[in-house]
């Protein structure tokens, strides 16, 4: 086991899809999925705390909002789009299609491997008073990557895309991990006395989260192989799992600036500005499966120590890789203007600044709309990009006085694989206008 395989755990438990799901806290309702994530400067309420918690202290923030429940999932690779998959099911798949979705996968890179992620979030109760907010929720996460001579093996059989018996490299990984978390938000307004006669208002906030790691497990593979002359089968894998629901704790400080003039918003955020992981290194063990199978037979050996059976290098290792580990600082800054009651535009733009851990957009701009023709339907549409690929979404909401329920959906990555997230939720409201 190695430092960088232990880093890849870590990696796992705050990994995020271009949905912009923040370390240890859910995205806090539909709305925001709607406009593609432009929605730093739209964020009102007890939606505040994620986006920007400064906008807590803007003089348009409504006395009070809940957040009564909330889900969301997505789904996304790194190769097909869902075009294709679907253009396959149920037909006959000839040498000319397969090859070219081995191509796909492969992209002039004969060593690049198909990537599957999927996610899921669930907001379980937001509420705003005045200039505070707290709220709890939860996020699972989940990929994995395998060779494409996978892929070839399963399309091609054996005999690979040049018709010839070949080895196969059939290696892979992947990692999961269940969080939940919780939060509590405070903004306080002020003014430039200079600036008075513009009617410029101010804010300042901060969001303090506290997450706990319930799972958390890695599985990479170690060289398997699958080979022609003679035909074996290698498998060398090994898994890292925590066997307690407490696997480890996450505390982190967001913080957050904004300004109100005429129609205008403008906010400016740094997520994960401090932050602090601590790990029960002690609830963590590692298996190891080696097997082999042939025309005559197969075995699988397989042994599983706990941390505490690990050489000292081994724990070393771990112990240097978790205290490594730091959440990733977006900086995020947004602004929306409203153009009339019916019409409202906004756009962010999010970039990666610090932290030893990556996400898969290190840098976002997205834009979104929103057309209310009817005060109790309104309609919305956002595009997002990291200037390599393009994300677009929809969604709208169905007001009824303070009960709002909101649906949102897109698709990911529409020039290099391709996926869909969805969700839906269910908050209330002092009126309309939110």
């Amino acid at each position: 086991m190695t430092k960088t395989q232990i880093a890849s755990i870590v990696l796992a438990l705050f990994a995020c899809s271009a949905s912009d799901l923040g370390a240890q806290l859910a995205t806090p309702n539909a709305r925001s999925f709607g406009f593609a994530g432009s929605y730093s400067a739209r964020a009102r309420g007890w939606e505040s705390s994620f986006w920007n918690p400064a906008n807590l202290g803007l003089p348009d923030r409504p006395n009070w909002s809940i957040g009564v429940a909330g889900v969301s999932a997505s789904l996304s690779n790194n190769s097909l789009s869902y075009g294709q998959i679907a253009n396959l099911y149920g037909e006959y798949i000839d040498a000319a299609t397969k090859s070219e979705l081995l191509e796909n996968i492969r992209r002039d890179d004969p060593s690049r491997s198909f990537t599957l992620d999927a996610e899921a979030s669930a907001q379980a109760l937001g509420v705003q008073i005045w200039r505070f907010a707290f709220g709890l929720s939860a996020v699972g996460n989940g990929n994995f990557n395998v060779t494409p001579d996978v892929a070839e093996l399963l399309l091609f059989g054996n005999v690979g895309e040049g018709g010839e018996t070949k080895d196969f490299n059939i290696g892979g990984s992947g990692q999961g991990s269940a969080l939940s978390g919780a939060y509590l938000s405070y903004a306080q307004p002020f003014t430039i006395p200079a600036l008075d006669y513009l009617g410029m208002q101010f804010s300042v906030g901060a969001n303090l989260k506290y997450g706990i790691a319930h799972g958390l497990v890695q599985v990479d593979d170690n060289g398997s192989q699958f080979t022609m002359d003679p035909l074996v089968l290698e498998a060398d894998v090994q898994v890292l799992m925590s066997q307690d629901a407490d696997a480890g704790r996450i505390w982190s400080l967001d913080l957050g600036a904004a300004m109100a003039w005429s129609n205008w918003t403008f906010g400016l955020g740094l997520q994960n500005a401090f932050a602090d992981v601590s790990w029960n290194e002690e609830e963590f063990e590692l298996s190891l499966y080696q097997g082999m199978a042939d025309l005559q037979g197969a075995a699988l050996n397989d042994t599983t120590l706990a941390y505490s059976e690990l050489t000292s290098e081994q724990q070393a290792n771990v112990l240097a890789a978790l205290e490594a580990a730091d959440p990733p600082k977006r900086l995020r800054l947004g602004a929306m203007y409203q153009t009339s009651p019916k019409l409202s535009l906004s756009l962010d733009y999010v970039e990666l600044i610090g932290g030893t851990l990556r996400e898969a957009w290190e840098r976002t701009f997205s834009t979104g709309a929103e057309v209310r023709f009817l005060s109790m339907l309104p309609l919305r549409a956002g595009l997002a990009t990291d200037f390599q690929q393009v994300a677009i979404a929809g969604g709208l909401g169905i007001y009824a006085g303070p009960a709002h329920l909101d649906f949102s959906i897109g698709t990911l990555g529409l020039a290099a694989g391709d996926g869909v997230v969805a969700a839906i939720s269910v908050s209330v409201w002092p009126g309309m206008n939110y």
